[in-house]
């Protein structure tokens, strides 16, 4: 029969067609993949938005907070001073407050005589590979101790994570790029405490 005729015809196609075509589809679906992935990575920032007082008080609220495991004396004053430093070096360089106090608190818990090798203070700031540098850049760093000061460190830091984004496709890459190592899990967890903020900032504002 004609239809017979016609099937033995379509299942005699090219083996080379074939794999163009399964090649083709899987292309597709690696470029579908990383469309959706690249807007998952997409990440919204509102301590800007929010206006300095509201964005303050959140951003101490969660400092605050991650310094709880350390005992530390008057941490929601310490809290609310760290965060001031983080406005003004956000609003100076760029940067969304919430990114920059999420990282203070998952890298050093709000403590700003953390060491940790070669990073210190709250920003964790390495400084084996940026101490040159800031010396230049920030005249009233001179050493390690300057660098701890809490203002100091922020101001760096942020300068520091500033041109990480400039160079980077996104906040992960920049932060991975500041860390200094590619750890998503690390990564994440910064993103968490952003998002909390985030919430807090939408819910204030509603």
């Amino acid at each position: 029969a004609d239809w017979r005729l016609s099937m033995v015809r379509f299942s005699g196609v090219d083996p080379a067609w074939k794999r163009a075509s399964v090649a083709l589809a899987v292309a597709l679906a690696f470029v579908l993949f990383s469309a959706v992935a690249g807007a998952s990575e997409e990440r919204e920032f509102l301590g800007a938005a929010a206006g300095r007082r509201l964005a303050i008080r959140i951003m101490s609220r969660e400092i605050s907070a991650a310094m709880t495991p350390w005992k530390i004396p008057r941490p929601v004053r310490k809290a609310t001073d760290y965060s001031r430093h983080v406005w003004d070096a956000c609003e100076k360089y760029g940067l969304d407050p919430f990114l920059v106090a999420a990282l203070i608190c998952v890298e050093s818990e709000g403590r700003a005589d953390a060491v940790n090798q070669s990073r210190v203070g709250l920003m964790q700031v390495n400084v084996q590979e940026n101490m040159g540098w800031i010396t230049r850049h920030f005249p009233q760093v001179k050493t390690v101790d300057h660098l701890k000061k809490p203002r100091n460190n922020v101001m760096a830091g942020t300068f520091a994570l500033s041109v990480a984004m400039e160079g980077a496709g996104g906040a992960r890459e920049a932060l991975c790029d500041y860390l200094g190592v590619n750890d998503d899990r690390r990564v994440d967890r910064i993103f968490a405490v952003v998002d909390r903020m985030n919430i807090a900032a939408s819910a204030a504002g509603k």
